[in-house]
């Protein structure tokens, strides 16, 4: 995934991702025929989150999608389809074709930290009118909690007057398994997220999105556990973090094709580690050689 935190009070790194999906493969011509007519079908799931503290819930109330009904998900996209000079142009009182739309999902508080490295949960699903995705927008609620530590914990305030945030949609974005199932992932960048300011932890959401499909991956395993490292992925156009799992292992999803490094920030008085030319093509698994740190 594409990891990308940098804790911005404490100087650490961590990562969250949504991933957004219905199924898989792309370019079908066929459509699911368990889908309604003039419907299509949308999956959310959420993965990917290490963080440097040990718990951030988000409480999340909504999810909804904005779509242009007048157009195809293969149509080319127009620079300016997701501004609301363009949303007027399209929906007057006789051509209200771009609407938003719910999908069904179960509200609650979700831990962003269990869900890293490759592991994720069905956030939400559900049919739409046919027609092009433009944007998707996600709902907050006021339970929005981060943890230092196992017992300490403190308020992450929606900053803004509104409690959602949306994120644009383009056609690459999306893998299409039929012409009517859809998917496609969201990067939940915290380093532009969450501030602290003046007391108070604040949330300012950030989203990329990506086609895991089509995105290249960089995993690995870096030991000893105690070491407790940020891994970072760095290019000349690039900049990506994950912290392991308890194993070691780590992933970075929807990597962009290029010539990375890749440090080893150890903590507990291991040395960093860096190495480099880590070749990643598009839509390739790059598998890197154990590395261990020493004291």
């Amino acid at each position: 995934m594409k990891t990308v935190i940098k804790w911005l009070a404490a100087g650490c790194g961590m990562v969250v991702l949504l991933c957004f999906f219905a199924c898989n493969k792309s370019n079908s011509s066929t459509s699911n025929p368990n889908i309604p007519p003039g419907q299509s079908r949308l999956s959310v799931s959420l993965m990917d989150g290490p963080v440097a503290f040990t718990k951030v819930l988000i409480d999340i109330r909504q999810v909804a999608v904005l779509i242009d009904t007048s157009t195809k998900q293969t149509d080319a996209d127009e620079d300016d389809e997701w501004d609301d000079n363009f949303w007027g142009r399209h929906r007057d009182e006789h051509n209200k074709s771009v609407i938003w739309d719910t999908l069904n999902i179960t509200p609650g508080v979700y831990d962003l930290l269990k869900l890293r490295n490759g592991a994720d949960t069905l956030l939400a699903t559900g049919n739409y009118p046919s027609g092009k995705i433009l944007k998707v927008r996600i709902t907050l609620g006021s339970d929005n909690t981060v943890y230092t530590d196992s017992t300490t914990f403190y308020p992450l305030e929606v900053f803004g007057p509104h409690p959602y945030f949306t994120v644009n949609v383009r056609r690459e974005n999306v893998s299409t398994i039929a012409s009517n199932d859809f998917k496609l992932w969201l990067d939940f960048n915290l380093s532009r997220s969450i501030f602290f300011w003046s007391g108070t932890y604040l949330l300012k959401p950030y989203l990329v999105v990506f086609n895991d499909v089509v995105a290249a991956k960089i995993q690995g395993t870096v030991l000893p556990e105690h070491a407790s490292p940020l891994v970072t992925a760095f290019s000349t156009s690039d900049t990506l973090y994950a912290l392991p799992n308890e194993d070691g292992r780590y992933q970075f999803r929807g990597v962009k094709a290029g010539t990375y490094s890749l440090n080893f920030k150890g903590h507990n008085g291991y040395k960093d580690t860096t190495i480099s030319n880590i070749v990643v093509d598009s839509m390739k698994v790059v598998n890197v050689p154990t590395v261990t740190l020493h004291q």
